[in-house]
């Protein structure tokens, strides 16, 4: 998956990535800001967490979620994007999952 900047929407209200089947971005909320993931045109179901109000953060995890979704084909299943991160079969909880994200080669 290849991702590129388009415009905003409700869904992604601070940053929106598209790829062929795919959205990706950020929402800013009252409690932080928030890394999303969805089918193209739907609400954000694959990925949907708090990365918090630390702003210096939210690029290198972006980063780092991009290259783990880089390899897998726009046909992936839920299953197989969820298989690509460290949280896999959880919720993402960025003080146990952070470290692993970002040391991903």
């Amino acid at each position: 998956m290849i991702f590129q900047r388009t415009d905003p929407n409700a869904h992604y209200r601070s940053l929106r990535l598209m790829s062929g089947a795919w959205e990706l971005g950020f929402s800013l909320y009252a409690s932080g800001m928030r890394l999303r993931m969805g089918r193209q045109g739907r609400p954000p179901s694959v990925l949907d967490f708090c990365l918090g109000q630390d702003e210096e953060t939210f690029l290198p995890i972006l980063a780092a979620v991009m290259k783990r979704l880089e390899p897998l084909p726009e046909t992936a299943e839920v299953s197989e994007i969820d298989a690509a991160f460290p949280w896999k079969g959880t919720r993402p909880d960025l003080a146990v999952h952070l470290d692993p994200l970002l040391t991903f080669s």
